[in-house]
């Protein structure tokens, strides 16, 4: 009974971290398709694209017209260094946005602790919610 309790809340909080992406967005970011990355931080765009890179879902791509999507990353920071990101999903032959995800911090626990906030959320975007949602 115990196990089929924990089973429960397993399956619970997987569902509840998944977000809520249109079939839209899942019909240009394939695993295998180009992803072109933009933002204002140039670092943070080589911390995600390592991040990305390591993952191997998607071909990151260094020129817009070669991508089937575009990711824009969008950073700020609050109080003692904390990172917060989100992005977008842009259609690159309409450059229409097509989702926003949902904010993500750096990582503040001692586990999986980094000294750099930017490259810490970056890599958290990717974690918690590239990830979990583009299987």
């Amino acid at each position: 009974m115990k196990t089929i309790i924990f089973l429960f809340f397993i399956t619970l909080f997987n569902v509840l971290q998944q977000d809520n992406i249109p079939a839209e967005v899942y019909s240009i970011a394939k695993k295998g398709n180009k992803v072109f990355l933009e933002s204002h931080d140039d670092n943070a765009v080589v911390h995600v694209k390592n991040a990305l890179e390591s993952w191997g879902y998607w071909n990151v791509v260094d020129n817009s017209k070669q991508a089937d999507f575009i990711l824009k990353f969008y950073l700020r920071f609050e109080g003692a260094g904390v990172c917060i990101v989100n992005a977008t999903f842009v259609n690159p032959k309409t450059n229409n946005v097509i989702y926003s995800t949902r904010e993500v911090t750096s990582v503040k626990e001692a586990k999986g602790f980094d000294f750099n906030t930017k490259r810490s959320a970056m890599r958290q975007i990717v974690e918690q919610v590239f990830k979990p949602n583009f299987k």
